[in-house]
């Protein structure tokens, strides 16, 4: 082949390549976009409770209350929101505080999580979302490893982690333990997932029969 035809070539498969890489990009960035717009609003799994008590499962899942809100901080940049997990009987016994940030990529979207370096200053923002312009990365415990990545399947995002690069430490097993965390999200419900196995990968943390906690969207 004439080597300017070859080069022509060349440049025509690198041409291809690089609208492939750009469109896969654009498609990611538009199911970013719908997944930000399903996630924010309050959530309970009550009706997952209450019928696990009619079918007799012992343990029951507890029952709980999920708020997720926008953080609109300059600082943080976009993408990110505050998550606050409470008791569904009794909203001042909060379980838990995390940040969660998204991220397109040519993988998927990829969610990093955070832990709050002082959550009592930050309790119940979801009250008041413009307290959260004023948090900073220094604010946050970045979990490393452990991040979820998120893929659009039909009419509902699936995501996971890679478990294999999620330890943390645990009390039960008196040192590290692999986490394999899950999600689940349409546009009015939210599911999520967690099970800790130790050394001898016995499962330390969460439950074989459901995993999941199914959470139904209240509003936003």
């Amino acid at each position: 082949m004439d080597k300017r035809w070859l080069g022509v070539c060349c440049l025509v498969a690198a041409g291809a390549s690089l609208g492939a890489c750009t469109n896969q990009q654009k498609l990611r960035d538009a199911e970013l976009v719908q997944l930000k717009r399903w996630l924010p609003g309050s959530y309970d799994n009550t009706a997952q409770a209450k019928a696990d008590a009619e079918k007799g499962v012992r343990p029951p899942h507890e029952s709980l209350e999920l708020v997720i809100v926008p953080i609109e901080s300059v600082a943080l940049g976009r993408n990110v929101f505050y998550v606050q997990e409470m008791a569904a009987d009794d909203a001042r016994r909060v379980m838990s505080q995390k940040v969660l940030t998204f991220t397109s990529t040519d993988k998927g979207i990829v969610e990093s999580v955070a832990a709050l370096a002082e959550p009592l200053r930050w309790r119940d923002g979801q009250r008041n979302p413009e307290v959260f312009m004023g948090m900073t990365p220094k604010d946050l415990a970045q979990t490393t490893g452990c991040e979820l990545t998120w893929k659009k399947e039909g009419e509902r995002f699936t995501g996971a982690n890679d478990s294999k690069h999620c330890r943390t430490t645990s009390h039960a097993a008196l040192g590290l333990v692999e986490v394999d965390s899950r999600a689940e999200l349409t546009v009015d419900e939210f599911a999520t997932a967690e099970l800790a196995y130790g050394a001898d990968q016995r499962l330390l943390q969460g439950r074989k029969d459901e995993p999941f906690y199914r959470f139904r969207k209240l509003g936003r």
